[in-house]
């Protein structure tokens, strides 16, 4: 969802948000601190792939 989100132009993700609604739709998503720190990890982790690939300006 992050991702997407991005892709379509999202210059702030909230990711404290975008968990709750992952709470919201699938009872026992990320509920605890591991969880939460992997998900953290991935996003950044991708974040950081596409800013390599992008266009410098």
């Amino acid at each position: 969802m992050v991702l997407n989100r991005m892709a379509k132009g999202a210059k702030e993700i909230d990711i404290a948000a975008t968990l709750e609604h992952v709470r919201d739709q699938r009872a026992g998503a990320v509920a605890t601190k591991q969880q939460f720190q992997f998900v953290l990890s991935a996003v950044a982790d991708e974040v950081q792939a596409l800013l390599k690939v992008l266009p410098q300006q």
